[in-house]
């Protein structure tokens, strides 16, 4: 089934890559890449919402690459619709380690934050006081462009910020492959 699904690759010696789901059946999938990936390498491709997807990969070409699942997957429940129970709970973006030194501005004033972790549509940022929930603020990151956000949840060492515009997929494909991604 075509598609296009946004996933986190994993592999021997990447602990997380962007990659993007083309092609799905329940035998195995195509997706699009820049990591460097290798027949028979062993890959993980985790999706929205958590879906774990384990398989080999069996052909590379042209930035993108066959996968072998391990065992078959439920197509339909990958692309299927939520339940009525998980209505209320929107699947998340998979999502990046980073511990990244980065700047927040809250009210005209800056805050020296850490990126605990990164995604499309959000981050997690370690700070040294909480901040309100739907607090507006500017995030700046090294190497990708200010983003303004909402503060969606806080505790004492964390808080969650949701992106007012996603980082595009090539945008953060590209970053996470650069060195400002590691620090």
């Amino acid at each position: 089934m075509a598609t296009l699904l946004v996933g986190k690759l994993r592999h021997e010696g990447n602990p997380g890559q962007l990659c993007r789901v083309r092609n799905l059946s329940e035998r195995g999938m195509q997706i699009d890449t820049i990591a460097s990936l290798l027949p028979d390498m062993r890959i993980t491709v985790e999706l929205r919402g958590g879906a774990l997807l384990n398989g080999a990969i069996a052909w590379t070409g042209g930035g993108r690459a066959g996968v072998r699942f391990d065992t078959p997957a439920d197509v339909n429940a990958i692309l299927g619709k939520p339940q009525p129970e998980a209505a209320t709970v929107r699947p998340r973006s998979p999502r990046f380690a980073a511990d990244i030194p980065a700047r927040i501005s809250s009210f005209g004033r800056p805050i020296d934050v850490v990126v605990a972790d990164l995604s499309q549509g959000g981050a997690c940022l370690r700070l040294q006081r909480p901040l309100r929930d739907d607090t507006e603020v500017i995030l700046m990151i090294p190497g990708l462009p200010s983003r303004r956000c909402t503060t969606r949840w806080s505790n004492e060492e964390f808080t969650g910020v949701a992106f007012h515009d996603p980082i595009s997929y090539a945008e953060l494909s590209a970053w996470l492959d650069s060195p400002a991604a590691r620090g």
